[in-house]
């Protein structure tokens, strides 16, 4: 009695075909033909077929049995979980920046205080301190801030907003990326979850970078 096998492919578990083999309960066998390059033969309980699948459909050997997955249906996911990708860091970059120049007065100062440091910190009384490091330092007189202090303190905070914009960029190029390559219907809307939860961490730390 002949015993069907399915040909399942390593790298992905797609199930290629089926070869018939000898079913080794009936006794002695003659020697079988082994599995192809790169596959596996496994056992399957019912008759595989492709009766009523589109052609756009693909079977996998997953958990013990087999799972059809149409490509069609799985490219138009990924269209749409890059775009909800793209959508979702756009509008957390446009919040990051909006906060960065919601007044020309944050932007001023962090240009004012990179001037300071590149002119190396200078200080005395002939000393030219711009007035955006110099207000920052004033205000900060009940902890004796020198002007370097403030200086300092302006860009430790744009640093800060860079950094979030950079982790930003990374986390959309690495989601949309994944999302390309996603497998199955189930891991791309377990990528899209997982970046919204990253999105939202990312969304606090908005609330708690300060500026002066």
């Amino acid at each position: 009695m002949m015993k069907p096998l399915l040909i399942v492919r390593d790298t992905d578990s797609l199930v290629l075909g089926v070869m018939w083999h000898e079913d080794p309960d009936d006794g002695p066998i003659k020697p079988q033909a082994g599995p192809l390059p790169g596959t596996r033969l496994v056992p399957h309980g019912e008759e595989f077929t492709r009766e009523g699948r589109r052609d756009t459909e693909s079977a996998y050997w997953r958990d013990g049995a087999i799972e059809w997955e149409d490509h069609a249906v799985l490219e138009d996911e990924r269209a749409a979980a890059i775009d909800a990708i793209d959508a979702a860091g756009e509008a957390l970059r446009l919040a990051v920046i909006s906060r960065m120049t919601q007044t020309p007065e944050y932007v001023r100062a962090e240009q004012h205080a990179r001037e300071y440091r590149a002119a190396g910190y200078p200080e005395g009384e002939d000393a030219y301190v711009p007035p955006g490091v110099a207000s920052w330092a004033m205000a900060k007189w009940r902890q004796a801030w020198t002007a370097r202090q403030a200086a300092d303190d302006i860009l430790a905070t744009a640093d800060r907003w860079y950094a979030l914009l950079d982790e930003i960029r990374a986390l959309r190029l690495a989601n949309k990326e994944d999302a390309r390559h996603a497998a199955t219907a189930g891991e791309v809307a377990a990528i899209v979850a997982d970046m919204r939860a990253d999105m939202q961490s990312l969304a606090l730390q908005i609330n708690t970078t300060t500026t002066e």
